[in-house]
């Protein structure tokens, strides 16, 4: 239902002209013209035209606030700034008097939005989406600005050739803002309201969303530690691989990054394991607004949720355990860490454990990215370091596990153990809990004892045999959806890669952190080719029959991940020169949101990111979700083709 009210010609006349109102109690008085003479409306009802007229026409702006004006000023404005790029005195004045026209900017926007609501009459329910993109581009804008001032007043010598870059492309995105301000916002709001109608558009255009503005902050100089290594594509990369929850990097983090991009990355982590709109959401129940029946209903098709009524506490139990889990998780890092030292100082070179200068910070960081299965760590050489730590193995791997078995499961468990606390007995577990638990189990197994046959005499020949056991388990863990790593993935053999890949195809549980085609794809596929082999008349799994929407849902998923990922190893093939094997797996990884790389990732080129970037923002999304989000709703048949068959096999 929409709750806006239903468009009327009543809808902008006073309450006494309108039918049912207070002022109809009087009925209005009656005159009659006389033949030939002209007609003359009742002074009451010239007055009220010319009050309308009034209101309606808009007042004359000056010619400076004027948009055809601040486009010309702005475009002379980005004309000489990139021409004079970083020239103290010409950059100074410059940046000066872009200072000087936000004010105008924001004056010439507010001016349009009246204009705009005058005329439609828009209610103030419906000029929120607005004044979210407005205060977005606003302090996009500032930022802009804000940092060609840091630039400018830098000294001459420590800026150098990437220092000018930055400073031409906040320009850049200062007028590109300045413009959509002006001209861009009725594709954007319409962009917007067709999202928020659509499951599927809306987390498409939320992830791309937060990939952007994430983007933007990695790339400031308060982010990085040598403004040398500032680069759009890079950071588009990295906010990706955080947002996407992969774990894939282009360089060191600690070693690039200062302890704010440090936890720019880590938020986007974090912002990208719940979902945006779980958390805006969440947000909202905080602050006690009520929702939308149309965003619930967006909102419960988002999570699964069973009912409205169950939504809010379903998006507050996501929250609350997820920090729950997280917090128990550095705490037990925490005491796992404090044995080395290294972990406390900052970048050294030729110290692997080095990096995050601070235990606590160590803790938190690798918590909160192994519970939501990114895979990205802040030590030098990875935890490689640590693969004889049990306590580290047994943490990591079980948050990346953890994480991995999907919210639905963690509800149901919680439920289970309450029972159990009380004396009660608890119903039996729902099939998809069932399913995710097994093939859980059962792929971790396999992975393992594939690991320790495959790599006993190659990257893990120098160890001993019960730690190539605990370092093949947690391997197999992590080949879920994780790129933490015990072993370096750059001495495995192809045999070792190609398990990796597959098992990173898999992935992990629907409603979790984790990618891949999920393992309930996988075990519905194996009950569909159980049931032809066997020639039942349906495919059942675990005592129970599954429907048919089912098995052609996760068809469509395996079908369409295995072309994707082929397109994306075909371009990589087409624009790297680097080990076809290990182009396969970068491929893969970038697609199931795994982030385990044979050392490749960082070698790519500019095009090469560009596309791994892309893979891993549909991995994220997911290959159906991407289709939905792109396609028009599809609209139900009245009729039915005749059926003819093909030969198969």
């Amino acid at each position: 239902m929409d709750p806006s009210p239903p468009p009327s010609s009543w809808s902008g006349a006073p309450r006494s002209a309108q039918p049912g109102g207070r002022g109809n109690r009087a009925e209005p008085a009656l005159t009659v013209a006389s033949p030939g003479a002209p007609s003359v409306p009742p002074p009451s009802a010239a007055a009220g035209a010319a009050a309308a007229a009034a209101a309606v026409a808009p007042r004359p702006r000056a010619v400076w606030m004027r948009p055809a004006s601040l486009l010309a000023g702005s475009a002379v404005l980005l004309g000489l700034d990139l021409a004079f790029a970083i020239s103290p005195r010409v950059s100074m004045a410059l940046t000066a008097l872009e200072t000087l026209l936000v004010p105008a900017w924001v004056v010439a926007v507010v001016s349009l939005e009246r204009a705009h609501r005058t005329l439609t009459g828009a209610q103030a329910e419906a000029s929120r989406p607005r004044l979210a993109l407005f205060l977005l581009a606003l302090g996009l804008l500032l930022a802009c600005i804000g940092e060609k001032w840091h630039l400018v007043w830098q000294p001459t010598g420590d800026t150098g050739h990437r220092g000018v870059v930055l400073y031409r492309s906040y320009t850049v995105l200062a007028f590109f803002l300045a413009l959509g301000g002006l001209l861009g916002r009725r594709p954007l709001e319409r962009l917007m309201a067709t999202a928020a109608e659509h499951p599927a558009r809306l987390m498409a255009v939320s992830f791309g969303v937060a990939t952007l503005i994430g983007s933007f902050l990695l790339t400031l100089p308060q982010s990085l530690r040598n403004i040398e290594d500032a680069s759009f594509v890079d950071g588009l990369f990295m906010s990706a691989s955080a947002v996407c929850v992969t774990g894939l990097a282009v360089h060191g983090i600690a070693e690039t990054y200062t302890p704010f991009g440090q936890a720019v990355l880590i938020l986007l982590v974090q912002i990208g394991g719940l979902g945006i709109m779980v958390l805006s959401t969440f947000f909202a129940i905080l602050a006690g607004r009520r929702l939308r029946l149309r965003d619930a209903a967006v909102m419960a098709e988002l999570i699964d949720a069973e009912s409205f009524a169950r939504l809010r506490r379903n998006v507050a139990a996501i929250v609350l355990f997820t920090l729950g889990v997280e917090l128990v998780g550095a705490i037990a890092l925490l005491f796992s860490f404090l044995p080395y030292h290294a972990i406390a100082s900052g970048p050294v070179p030729g110290e692997p454990l080095s990096g995050a200068g601070d235990h606590l910070w160590a803790a938190v960081f690798h918590a909160v990215s192994a519970y939501c299965n990114a895979g990205f760590s802040l030590f030098g050489g990875g935890l490689v370091p640590l693969v004889g730590s049990p306590a580290v193995s047994a943490v990591l791997g079980g948050l990346v596990i953890f994480g991995s078995l999907g919210f639905p499961v963690h509800d149901e468990l919680v439920r289970r153990l309450r029972l159990r606390l009380r004396g009660e007995r608890p119903p039996r577990l729902s099939l998809h809990s069932r399913v995710v638990l097994l093939t859980t189990a059962v792929l971790l197994v396999v992975g393992a004892a594939g690991f320790l046959l495959l790599e006993w005499r190659r990257s893990m020949a120098g160890l001993s045999w019960p730690v190539k056991v605990m370092a093949s388990f947690f391997q197999s863990a992590m080949t879920r959806s994780a790129g933490l790593t015990t072993v370096d993935f750059g001495l495995m053999g192809p045999a070792a890669l190609m398990l990796t890949s597959m098992m990173m195809f898999i992935g992990g549980a629907p409603g979790s952190t984790s990618g891949g085609v999920k393992v309930t794809t996988v075990a519905a596929l194996f009950a569909a080719l159980r049931a032809e082999l066997r020639g039942d008349e349906a495919p059942h799994l675990l005592g129970r029959t599954l429907p048919a929407a089912t098995v052609r849902r996760a068809l469509g998923v395996a079908f369409l991940s295995m072309v994707l990922v082929s397109v994306f190893v075909l371009i990589l093939l087409a624009l790297e020169p680097h080990d076809p094997m290990g182009l396969a797996m970068e491929a893969v990884s970038a697609f199931a949101t795994a982030g385990l790389s044979a050392n490749v990732t960082p070698s790519l080129s500019a095009p090469g990111k560009v596309v791994v970037t892309l893979a891993m923002f549909i991995g994220r999304i997911g290959p159906l979700t991407m289709a939905l989000a792109l396609a028009n709703q599809a609209r139900a048949r009245s009729y039915r083709l005749p059926e003819e068959r093909v030969g198969i096999g």
